[in-house]
């Protein structure tokens, strides 16, 4: 085994030829123009371009089929974007390590109204509407990739720029208060991987931000056990295993279900598998998975025994495809120059390095080229590559590309980047009839994607024909003030998320197409008109309007339940003062006769009317006073009145108020006995002069 060695001892002992560096200050090369047509797709599907060519592009597209893009900043500030990544499937939240936490934003697990995230990416949101209003705002000038200059003519940051969008995370994952410095998503979007900055690795769930699990990493090769930052980690294709590297140039294994070949928990400094061979840091960690039926290298040979492994993961998290013949190998990226691919399944007492690929500089980024897929080259001419995963390493301002079976070099790329390249992603689109594009538009996109310290974007083509030729054609490319960190697609190739030194996160939405509109409208109408499964629950409650397709079935009506009165639900507790305290104060007669009534009936209208102060006795004294000369209601606050009288008839005296209310009382009362005295007078008087007409008129008849 090789003794730690720095990098530059690694640079001196090796002869390597490195890229020749341009000055950020000096003229670019004049050879960068975007390519005719996928430029323009690029800037109709992503909005990335200068602004002027992206103003001119999207002009006449409504706002439902435009991209839609949002700038902000993490909730740890200016802090370096260390990593990105985006969850697996459609709709997975993007991971934000900056800082002392790491950042999820949007998310399947979340509704898309409650993320502000999402709300800020969708068509026609007052944050699209607001950097529309930004752009239009801008009159300073545009360079050839989109960045602002002055009118002196110096390229940069410029006042106003810092528009940015106030977008608040929907879960942040703290990490004790230690630098993170990457993060990964399991393919599944539940679990988080993250590694910090004391050479920890965090198991994070990715809902409930709970910490599951935590690795140590030591550096035992110095002697001194302390711990050195873990640079990257990646879930293993079973997702049962996550790998990690980082500063101490080690590569561990460990088995997030805590079993461990030592027997240990999984909290411990040990290892499942540890791997040894860089002399210096590691920086970047990548799982090439492929077809063991496919190609002819998913048997490796053993440097030992010369006998040929089959390879067999099986796991619950495997796609579609049979788990038996999948096979996977680990890649590390080191400051040493070198790239190393590891066999992780070979046995104990193997050397595990399979192949070791010196890239000339420190390695800062790895990218895995996967097969094309099988769909696609069955119809179309295929490229002897396209069916095997390759290799893309980044160092210094150059790319090459490898064989990751035999550590053969495909090719030697130089970018034009001004400064060094942090990071790689790959745009990687089939064939669709359902573009509206030109033919070579049309074709098959599968781009690399690179960003530097320059602020450089880069967009290359990389298909088989194109590396078989021993070319990365340049497509397009956009520059912003700020150096790039981190870069990420999401897996459905829908979003793509830029990083930034200073702390800044940019994401671009892919546009949404008419017919893909048009698709998902007709979807959610089917899913309307779609007939509910018997049984359910939802075909219970289809509603009344649905035709029985059974002639057995009869309709029921349910009607709505009828919510009670403060004095009803009183009424059903017993609390019959308080009742008809409640429904003096609506202020409404016949609620109030209607109670009366209901106490009448549970006797308990003598229960209601004790047991009263002065207030509420004035309440329903001056009720009975002024209503107890309404013949509807004078039946019924007759009894009242009686029962008043013998409760408090004896307290005469002793409040003034309820003196006068008893006194009013006793007048009205009074008033209507004279009243009555009277009409019963006029009464007999109509009855005696009736009864003397009726008498005449029979005399009157019996004389004729």
């Amino acid at each position: 085994m090789s003794s730690f060695q720095p990098s530059t001892t690694l640079r001196h002992s090796h002869a390597t030829k490195t890229a020749t560096v341009i000055s950020t200050t000096s003229t670019l090369s004049s050879g960068i123009e975007s390519h005719p047509e996928l430029g323009k797709w690029w800037i109709r599907n992503y909005g990335i371009g200068q602004r002027q060519a992206v103003k001119f592009v999207t002009r006449k597209s409504a706002a439902e089929h435009r991209f839609t893009s949002v700038r902000f900043k993490t909730a740890s500030g200016t802090a370096n974007i260390t990593d990105l990544n985006f969850g697996g499937g459609v709709g997975g939240a993007l991971v934000v390590a900056a800082g002392p936490r790491v950042s999820l934003y949007g998310g399947a697990n979340r509704t898309t109204g409650t993320s502000a995230f999402n709300r800020a990416l969708k068509a026609g949101s007052a944050a699209q509407k607001r950097r529309d209003a930004y752009d239009d705002d801008d009159d300073e000038g545009v360079d050839l990739f989109g960045g602002k200059f002055n009118k002196s003519g110096a390229v940069g940051k410029v006042e106003g720029d810092e528009k940015l969008d106030d977008i608040k995370a929907d879960r942040n994952v703290p990490t004790g208060g230690v630098i993170s410095e990457c993060a990964s998503h399991r393919s599944d979007g539940k679990l988080v991987a993250i590694g910090t900055e004391g050479g920890t690795v965090k198991i994070c769930d990715a809902n409930s931000r709970a910490t599951l699990r935590t690795f140590h990493s030591s550096n035992k090769q110095g002697g001194g056990g302390d711990r050195k930052a873990v640079r990257a980690v990646s879930w293993l294709r079973d997702g049962k295993r996550v790998v990690a590297g980082g500063d101490d140039g080690l590569v561990r294994v460990w088995n997030v279900s805590g079993g461990m070949k030592d027997g240990g928990l999984g909290n411990s400094g040990g290892a499942d598998t540890t791997l040894r061979g860089h002399g210096d840091k590691v920086t970047s960690v990548k799982i090439v998975s492929f077809r063991s039926d496919d190609h002819p290298g998913a048997k490796i040979i053993s440097k030992k025994g010369g006998k040929k492994r089959p390879r067999n993961n099986a796991s619950a998290l495997d796609d579609s495809f049979e788990s038996s013949t999948w096979s996977q190998l680990v890649v590390s990226g080191s400051y040493d120059h070198t790239i190393r691919v590891w066999d992780i399944e070979s046995p104990d007492g193997e050397d595990k390095c399979v192949s070791i690929m010196n890239h000339g500089d420190p390695v800062q980024a790895l990218l895995v080229l996967p097969p094309v897929e099988r769909s696609y080259t069955s119809n179309k001419k295929a490229s002897k590559l396209d069916n095997q995963p390759l290799l893309v390493s980044a160092g210094g301002t150059s790319l090459k590309i490898w064989n990751p079976f035999n550590g053969s070099c495909l090719g030697t790329f130089a970018t034009k980047h001004a400064k060094t390249i942090t990071s790689l992603c790959l745009l990687d689109i089939p064939y669709d009839e359902s573009e509206d594009d030109d033919n070579e538009s049309n074709r098959r996109k599968r781009h690399i994607l690179t960003g530097g310290l320059d602020g450089l974007l880069r967009i290359h083509s990389a298909t088989g024909e194109d590396i078989s030729s021993g070319s990365l054609p340049f497509l397009h490319g956009m520059q912003i003030a700020e150096p790039i960190s981190a870069l990420a697609l999401s897996s459905d190739m829908s979003r793509l998320a830029v990083g930034t030194t200073t702390g800044i996160v940019m994401v671009h939405q892919r546009r949404c197409l008419a017919s893909a509109l048009a698709a998902s409208k007709a979807k959610a109408e089917a899913e309307e008109r779609r007939e509910p499964r018997h049984g359910t629950y939802s075909y219970f409650t289809r509603g009344a309007h649905e035709k029985s397709h059974d002639p057995d079935d009869y309709l029921q009506m349910h009607e709505k339940k009828q919510k009670l009165a403060e004095y009803d639900v009183l009424l059903r507790k017993f609390r019959y003062g308080d009742a008809l305290d409640a429904v003096l104060a609506k202020r409404q007669p016949q609620a109030v006769i209607a109670v009366i009534e209901e106490l009448g009936k549970r006797r308990g209208l003598t229960i209601a009317l004790s047991n009263r102060d002065e207030e509420t006795l004035d309440a329903i004294l001056s009720f009975t006073i002024r209503f107890i000369d309404n013949p509807q209601y004078t039946s019924h606050l007759i009894g009242v009145a009686h029962i008043l009288c013998d409760i408090y008839g004896s307290l005469r005296g002793q409040s003034a108020v309820v003196d006068e209310l008893f006194a009013k009382l006793r007048e009205k009362v009074a008033s209507e006995c004279s009243v009555q005295r009277m009409l019963l007078r006029v009464l007999g008087q109509i009855d005696f002069v009736m009864t003397t007409a009726e008498i005449l008129s029979a005399e009157e008849q019996q004389r004729r």
